[in-house]
């Protein structure tokens, strides 16, 4: 992949995004009450049906500040926007502005992860990967027979680690399709399974660290010359 990957850089108030560029946005996830104001009331209802209250906070969180990031390129204010849904959930801008701005949230733990593009179809995952899991099981549970083959051929001592590997580009490239794990083709294809940056005709994936015991992944159906981190 022509990536041109940057470090963690920190960003101008209204980034200028090309066509050729992907921007990815870490952020932590600080909760604060006032934070509710900049939603909607469908994400206030979403958030509500949380019964964990961190959760429903990480969620508040990660939605307010996605909408500063994306009302940062689009020069308003970040409780005007507006957000369709696809069949399976995933957001996209309303009004006709899906073509101008595409986007995609994940987070985990104590980060948020943002994947913009201008207008092309994105995924992106972060997973803390040193939480208690039985990862395996999952894999019983998620993976295609390439991808537990795949992963049962590894040593032990990197089982874990590849497990996320694999999950989280599992999950970017699901979700850049917009079907997430209701879409009937769930296997990745040896393409994807080995190696930072792969590309299996189709779509390219690109695995990167967050911070410290988080790894994410990034999905996009073309190629890019410049991938701008920015810490959010």
């Amino acid at each position: 992949m022509a990536f041109v990957l940057t470090s963690w850089q920190t960003p101008p108030a209204h980034p200028d995004l090309a066509g050729h560029e992907v921007h990815l946005w870490r952020f932590p996830l600080v909760y604060h009450q006032s934070l509710e104001a900049l939603l909607d009331e469908q994400e206030l209802q979403r958030a509500r049906r949380l019964r964990v209250p961190q959760k429903a906070q990480a969620f508040v969180a990660a939605r307010a500040r996605l909408r500063q990031i994306l009302a940062g390129y689009l020069g308003c204010a970040p409780e005007s926007l507006r957000f369709e849904y696809g069949a399976a959930g995933k957001p996209m801008l309303a009004g006709g502005m899906a073509d101008t701005l595409a986007f995609n949230l994940a987070h985990s733990g104590r980060w948020g992860l943002c994947a913009v593009t201008k207008g092309v179809e994105v995924g992106v995952d972060i997973e803390r990967v040193d939480k208690p899991l039985d990862f395996e099981k999952l894999a019983a549970g998620f993976f295609s027979r390439n991808e537990r083959d795949r992963l049962e051929a590894s040593g032990r001592p990197r089982r874990r680690r590849l497990f996320f590997r694999i999950w989280t580009r599992k999950e970017a490239w699901l979700k850049g399709k917009g079907g997430g794990f209701s879409d009937p083709d769930q296997d990745i294809g040896p393409a994807h399974l080995a190696g930072t940056c792969t590309h299996d005709g189709t779509w390219w994936l690109r695995s990167f660290p967050v911070a410290r015991h988080y790894l994410a992944a990034l999905a996009v159906p073309q190629e890019f010359s410049h991938l701008q981190r920015w810490n959010g």
